[in-house]
């Protein structure tokens, strides 16, 4: 049982450090750490806006086919993800950043689910 508790959290820190490391790497190459810290509020600005337009366009989606099957249930389930995936991203960020890396990349997956 240990050895298996070991192991997920092995692979949880290898989850969460390969999740992060995108934005992270992507910026390294902006030069010295002002460059990078802005290189990354820029990506995390960028994500962030993809995030509202995706879910504006999910939200429209899930209004139409409430009108057009008369069930108002896919909005309100969208509306419910939202705010689970929102509490989700901000206790995994923390956890990333404790683990001294970005949560950025949480952000830019979430913008290509929906």
């Amino acid at each position: 049982m240990k050895i298996l508790v070991a192991a997920m959290a092995a692979g949880l820190l290898g989850i969460a450090a390969n999740a992060a490391a995108g934005a992270l790497d992507e910026c390294q190459t902006a030069g010295d750490h002002a460059a990078v810290s802005r290189c990354l509020l820029e990506s995390d600005r960028d994500a962030q806006a993809s995030l509202r337009n995706a879910e504006a366009a999910a939200g429209t989606r899930a209004r139409e086919l409430d009108a057009a099957t008369g069930r108002p249930i896919a909005n309100a389930a969208l509306a419910k993800s939202l705010r689970a995936f929102a509490e989700y991203r901000t206790l995994q960020c923390d956890f990333i950043r404790a683990m001294s890396a970005s949560g950025n990349d949480l952000t830019r997956r979430r913008v290509r689910e929906l």
